[in-house]
């Protein structure tokens, strides 16, 4: 079971950008504010007063995230290696037993994720849980960037990634991992719609995906 403040949400903050014309993602504004910053906010606003710290993986105009107000780290692996680098960079930074990943480009994420996800530790065997949605009507899909993990696991990422490893599914597949679905009858159908261009963020500001 997991108690208050035993979390640390980080958010992912640290890709190239490639399709929005190589924009800082994290940067680019969600109804006038900074994605990692909306990002934030929410984990701020998690229900179940799990979350006790917040930082931001980010590999580019430090500067910028820092004046968000709480820590960021770069990815330690090279060459912008993926969201499995930025877990690898919370697993190594957080001082809490868990670590929640969220990335910065998906502005309607739950604001009860932490709790459910949280729940499927009541069984000790959970290493890993991980959120699942529908996604245009269909049944639900795993979205592996939505992620609570035991910070105990580094060691098992480390070496997954030395071996050259970078998907998280093929990482997290070696470990108890609980699908957790977010389709409930109440559940926002656009609250894992990820933003991958200004086109899509600017239609998801007027609430349509």
């Amino acid at each position: 079971m997991i108690h208050a403040r035993e979390i640390t949400g980080l958010v992912l903050a640290g890709g190239r950008g490639s399709r929005m014309g190589g924009a800082d993602k994290g940067l680019q504004k969600f109804n006038g504010t900074p994605l990692a910053l909306h990002a934030l906010m929410r984990l701020q606003l998690q229900e179940g007063q799990h979350i006790g710290e917040l930082m931001i993986n980010a590999n580019r105009n430090l500067g910028a995230y820092e004046a968000f107000g709480v820590p960021v780290w770069p990815d330690t692996l090279s060459d912008y290696a993926g969201p499995l680098a930025g877990f690898l960079t919370g697993l190594e930074r957080a001082e809490t037993p868990y670590l929640l990943t969220v990335p910065c480009d998906t502005p309607r994420f739950p604001l009860d994720l932490a709790q459910r996800l949280a729940e499927a530790f009541d069984d000790p065997a959970t290493e890993i849980a991980m959120a699942s949605a529908p996604e245009n009507g269909s049944e639900p899909r795993a979205q592996p960037v939505f992620s609570l993990v035991r910070v105990e696991l580094l060691e098992s990422l480390v070496a997954f990634t030395q071996a050259g490893g970078r998907k998280i599914d093929r990482w997290t597949a070696q470990h108890h991992t609980v699908l957790v679905p977010f389709d409930r009858p109440g559940d926002d159908p656009l609250a894992f719609f990820n933003t991958n261009t200004l086109d899509e963020l600017h239609a998801l500001e007027q609430g349509r995906p």
